[in-house]
C-alpha cells in the first residue's frame, strides 16, 4: 500500500465530506473540511424535529490488532457534549519505537455505521516495550448530517511506522456496539438527511438540487445519488454518494470537471478511499474548481450542469475500470459567456482574454489573468505555456499557468497566477497597473506541437 501523499486537510465523508485517501504524486487534489459545508454548530441545541444523539450504545473490550508484538485494544466508548470517543490501549512489545496513526489524510479507512468518515484521528508514539492509552473521537454534528444519531459499529484502520520508516497497514478493524444487531443498515441515511429541510436548517445549508439517479454502476462501484448544496457562506458543492459493493478497497478519483459546459479542471481533483461494503460522499467544491471571482464575467449565474470523469483505482493507483464520464443535469441549458478580446485564432483554436481578476480569498494577493481557449481543431489538444515566457508591461514575471486538456468542440478556462511577490517587485499594486501581458503558449496534440504563438494582451 503506497498512496501516502499527505493532504492539506482531512477529506469529508458524511454529507458534507469526502472520505479519505488521495493519489500519490498529485499536488492538484484539493480537500475541504466540514466547516466548508456547514456553519459551526458545535455546542448548539439541535432542533427537536431533527433529533438528538443517542448516547446509550456501548462496546465490549475488543482486540483490534494483535500481531508482530503489537496489540491495540478498544477498551470503551464514551460520550461528551460534542463527540463520541473510542478509548484505546496500545501495547508495543517489539524492540523498536513505533508511531501509530489513525484517520490521517494519507491513510484513513475509518467508518461509522457503514459510512466512511474523516473523523477518528490519532497520532501516538510508543517506545519499545511500553504501553499508552489514547482515544479517537467522532463528531455528533458530522454523524447527524448523515441522519445517523447512534453508533452501531465503528471501523478503524492504523498505520504503524518504525524508526526505519517501514510501515504496516492494518486495514479496517471493526468494533460492534450493543445496538449493532438491531440497527437498520438498509436505511438511506445520507439521502434522507440531505433532503430534510429540518436538517438543512439545523446545519445552515440548503440543497439546491437532488437526484437519486444512479450515474455509474460497474464492478460493484456505483454513484447512487447527487446533490448540489449551498452552505452558509454561499459556497456551492456537488456531493456524490458512492457505494462500494465489491470485495476490494478502492479509490474513486474525479477529474475533467466542467461547469455549465465550460471546462474548468482537467487533472485529478478529489480522491476517496471506499472500503468494501461502505458508502462515501465525495465533495467537489465548485468555488475551488473555479474561483467565484470569475463567475459573473464568465456568464455563470446559475449552475445548470456539472460534468466530470471518475476513475476507479486500487491502492497502488492502478486503474480497475475505464474512466467514465458523468453528467449532472440541473436544467437543459448550458450558460457561460465566451465573449472577450480575441488574441489568437488559427489552426481551429481560438484564445479569448477575459481580463484580470483578484482572488476571492482574503489571504491571497495574487492576480489572475483569465483566458478561454475554444478548440475546434478536430482533435484533443493540451495547452501549455512556454517556460519563463510571461512579461507584464515589459518586465519578466514569476507566475504559474494551469495546463488544460481540451476535447474537440469544447471551451476551457486557462488560469494564470501572477505571484504577489513578483508583482510588488515590478511595482504593480493593482489590476489598473497592468497595461500589457505577453506570453508564449504551446498547443499540442499527442506529442505533436500544433503551434507556439506569442500572445500579446492589452488591457
Amino acid at each position: 500500500m503506497k498512496r501516502l501523499l499527505p493532504l492539506v486537510l482531512a477529506l469529508l465523508v458524511v454529507v458534507l465530506m469526502t472520505a479519505c485517501g488521495t493519489p500519490a504524486n498529485n499536488s492538484t487534489i484539493t480537500d475541504v473540511d466540514a466547516s466548508t459545508i456547514t456553519e459551526s454548530n458545535a455546542g448548539n441545541t439541535i432542533p427537536t424535529n431533527v433529533g438528538t444523539f443517542n448516547k446509550t450504545a456501548q462496546i465490549a473490550e475488543t482486540v483490534l490488532v494483535d500481531e508482530n508484538n503489537v496489540k491495540i485494544t478498544a477498551t470503551g466508548l464514551t460520550y461528551d457534549d460534542y463527540n463520541a470517543e473510542v478509548e484505546l490501549l496500545i501495547e508495543n512489545n517489539s524492540d523498536k519505537d513505533l508511531s501509530f496513526v489513525c484517520g490521517s489524510s494519507g491513510y484513513n479507512c475509518n467508518s461509522i455505521n457503514g459510512y466512511m468518515t474523516p473523523d477518528g484521528y490519532l497520532f501516538c508514539d510508543v517506545t519499545a516495550g511500553k504501553k499508552a492509552y489514547d482515544s479517537v473521537s467522532f463528531s455528533y454534528d458530522e454523524l447527524m448530517l448523515y441522519g445517523i444519531n447512534e453508533i452501531a459499529d465503528i471501523e478503524l484502520g492504523f498505520c504503524i511506522e518504525n524508526d526505519d520508516y517501514n510501515r504496516t497497514y492494518t486495514g479496517p478493524q471493526q468494533i460492534k456496539t450493543s445496538i449493532a444487531n438491531s440497527f437498520d443498515y438498509d436505511k438511506e441515511y445520507f439521502q434522507d438527511a440531505i433532503t430534510d429541510p429540518s436538517v438543512q436548517k439545523a446545519f445552515y445549508y440548503s440543497t439546491e438540487f437532488f437526484s437519486a439517479d444512479t450515474l455509474y454502476d460497474q464492478n460493484g462501484i456505483s454513484v447512487r445519488s447527487e446533490a448540489l448544496v449551498e452552505n452558509g457562506h454561499g459556497e456551492l458543492m456537488l456531493l456524490l454518494e458512492i457505494m462500494n459493493a465489491s470485495s476490494e478497497m478502492v479509490y474513486v478519483v474525479t477529474d475533467d470537471i466542467a461547469i455549465n459546459g465550460l471546462v474548468c479542471r482537467t487533472s485529478p481533483w478529489s480522491s476517496d478511499m471506499v472500503t468494501p461494503g461502505k458508502k462515501s460522499v465525495a465533495v467537489i467544491q465548485l468555488h475551488s474548481v473555479l474561483s467565484k471571482s470569475y463567475w459573473d464575467d464568465l456568464g455563470i449565474k446559475d449552475i445548470t450542469s456539472i460534468d466530470l470523469t471518475i476513475n476507479i483505482e486500487d491502492q497502488e493507483g492502478t486503474a480497475l475500470a475505464d474512466p467514465a464520464a458523468l453528467s449532472v443535469k440541473i436544467s437543459d441549458s448550458n450558460q457561460f459567456d465566451s465573449s472577450g478580446a480575441e488574441v489568437y485564432n488559427a489552426n481551429g483554436i481560438r484564445v479569448i482574454s477575459k481580463g484580470v481578476f483578484e482572488s476571492d480569498s482574503d489571504y491571497d494577493d495574487d492576480l489572475y489573468p483569465i483566458l478561454l481557449v475554444e478548440n475546434n481543431s478536430g482533435k484533443t489538444i493540451r495547452v501549455y505555456d512556454v517556460y519563463d515566457s510571461l512579461s507584464i508591461n515589459g518586465f519578466m514575471m514569476d507566475y504559474y499557468l494551469t495546463s488544460v486538456e481540451i476535447d474537440d468542440g469544447k471551451c476551457a478556462v486557462v488560469e494564470i497566477d501572477l505571484y504577489d511577490s513578483s508583482l510588488k517587485k515590478n511595482k504593480i499594486t493593482s489590476i489598473s497597473d497592468i497595461a500589457e501581458l505577453e506570453l508564449k503558449l504551446s498547443f499540442l496534440s499527442g506529442n505533436k506541437t500544433i503551434d507556439e504563438p506569442k500572445v500579446i494582451i492589452t488591457y
